[in-house]
């Protein structure tokens, strides 16, 4: 078990920023047990001390700040352009035929990622930001068979 230490003074100019440290502090913790003892003197102030774990963190799943993209039309390599070319023209296809906007389907940004990238398969078209469960399972299949075709 660890210990921590904080003097939480108590005058106006002190209090705020004092309590703002203790409060960040057992965000970041799992505390076990707390003392606290007012302390009068030249500087009045709380001392607190606090027994604590360090949180564990659990594995998580991909999150979307993790995922790639690629938002700059110039990253792309002529072979890319034309991928993105030929997914441009599917989304195109698949938007009339769906009767939704073409944003719907697929934003550029993703689809650039999409054409530098080149996933092979649906684990790795996961990796791409903007491609959660819903995206993945309607469009999906239709991506990677086009990137195999070309």
């Amino acid at each position: 078990m660890n210990v921590k230490h904080f003097r939480v003074r108590v005058s106006g100019e002190h209090l705020q920023n004092d309590q703002n440290a203790i409060n960040q502090f057992l965000n970041e913790v799992t505390v076990q047990k707390t003392a606290t003892n007012f302390i009068a003197g030249m500087i009045d102030y709380w001392s607190v001390l606090v027994f604590y774990e360090p949180k564990i963190l659990k594995p998580r799943e991909s999150k979307e700040s993790e995922k790639v993209s690629v938002l700059n039309y110039d990253e792309l390599s002529q072979e890319e352009k034309n991928t993105l070319s030929s997914l441009k023209s599917w989304r195109t296809e698949k938007s009339s035929k769906l009767g939704l906007p073409q944003y719907m389907i697929c934003h550029n940004s993703e689809l650039m990622t999409i054409a530098k990238i080149r996933p092979h398969s649906i684990d790795e078209l996961k990796r791409i930001k903007g491609f959660g469960e819903n995206k993945i399972s309607r469009y999906g299949n239709d991506i990677i068979s086009l990137l195999q075709a070309s």
